[in-house]
């Protein structure tokens, strides 16, 4: 568990009822005793009591990824009230807790609308818990690396405006103790930042990434249902490779073209049906062709947001439940 404790110049009524609004506006649970107040975090807690004439706050992760992404909202939600916390010890200057560096090991094409990017580096072994995504780093040029402030939030800089940090899936992961290697897959298109890089990056250039994040592995149910376009199919493979020997279901892969075909394993129980993009079926229509059972199932749409959205309003409508399905927009 890692803990950090900070004080702010203002008193703790003002203070708790600041935060208990902030707390009601994410839809966060709260709990309050006649003079404390802690807020339940997406992984972790944040507590706020009296210190003298001012206010203390504690906050309280599982890990140091987890610390850092509640120290950077933090923060931001103080910055939109004027007030900066007084944390315990100078932080400045380091490596964020979300933040990895790794090396370059190769970059080639893997097929006509998609290159593959291995990577190593010390501290990657946790990229294989938790969310199944991660953003790299592409900064104003000649920047270096963000930084901790001497609160311990991140510093970008240049701002965090000027930085492009698109969102990938690691692929594959292999773990040597803390350290290890990763894979993932960018779908090419015309002009893309992160295409253009996957052409010109050499061996052995340091890169960095902030997470993981996103959702996870699912839950696995007795049936499955994945559908996903071109963007989702890193993910969608990631699943299939990670499902049990009976799981039962159906899963359609779009891609641009035949040749971006891969190999996947996946249950004998699960058929796979690869479409390619140019006829007339779409992955929402390829959704609502699924046959989904009336029990013990799960659905993960993935793809273009306009569709993603209506996959999410037309998937209950069917029946199921929240945890019974997911519907990811991965671009629009």
């Amino acid at each position: 568990m890692q803990r950090a404790d900070a004080t702010l110049e203002i008193d703790s009524p003002t203070a708790i009822s600041t935060f208990r609004s902030l707390a009601a506006r994410a839809e966060r649970p709260v709990t309050e005793t006649a003079d404390s107040l802690t807020i339940a975090l997406p992984r972790g807690s944040l507590t706020v009591t009296p210190d003298g004439a001012g206010t203390r706050l504690r906050l309280d992760s599982p890990d140091a990824v987890a610390l850092q992404l509640a120290r950077d909202l933090l923060a931001e939600r103080l910055a939109e009230h004027g007030v900066v916390p007084r944390w315990q010890e100078d932080l400045a200057g380091r490596q964020p807790g979300n933040q990895s560096r790794a090396t370059v090991v190769s970059a080639r094409r893997l097929s006509p609308n998609y290159s593959r990017v291995v990577m190593e580096g010390p501290d990657l072994a946790r990229f294989a818990e938790g969310g199944l995504h991660f953003r790299l780093l592409f900064g104003p040029e000649g920047a270096g690396w963000p930084e901790t402030d001497a609160s311990g939030a991140t510093r970008w800089p240049g701002g965090m405006t000027a930085w492009h940090r698109p969102v990938y899936t690691t692929r594959a992961i292999e773990r040597a103790g803390a350290a290890a290697r990763m894979t993932f897959d960018v779908f090419r298109h015309e002009g893309g930042r992160v295409t253009d890089w996957c052409d010109r990056i050499a061996p052995g250039t340091e890169i960095a990434m902030t997470g993981p994040g996103g959702g996870g592995i699912p839950e696995m149910a007795g049936w499955m249902g994945l559908v996903g376009d071109e963007t989702a199919m890193p993910v969608m493979i990631r699943i299939l490779e990670a499902m049990p020997a009976d799981t039962r279901g159906e899963a359609v892969l779009f891609v641009p073209e035949a040749a971006d075909i891969q190999p996947v394993r996946h249950p004998e129980g699960v058929s796979l049906r690869w479409v390619l993009r140019g006829g007339d079926e779409t992955p929402l229509a390829a959704l609502k062709a699924l046959s989904v059972p009336a029990a013990d199932r799960y659905v993960f749409f993935a793809g273009e947001k306009a569709q993603a959205l209506d996959a999410r309003a037309w998937l209950p409508e069917q029946g199921l439940q929240k945890g019974e399905f997911v519907s990811a927009a991965y671009w629009s």
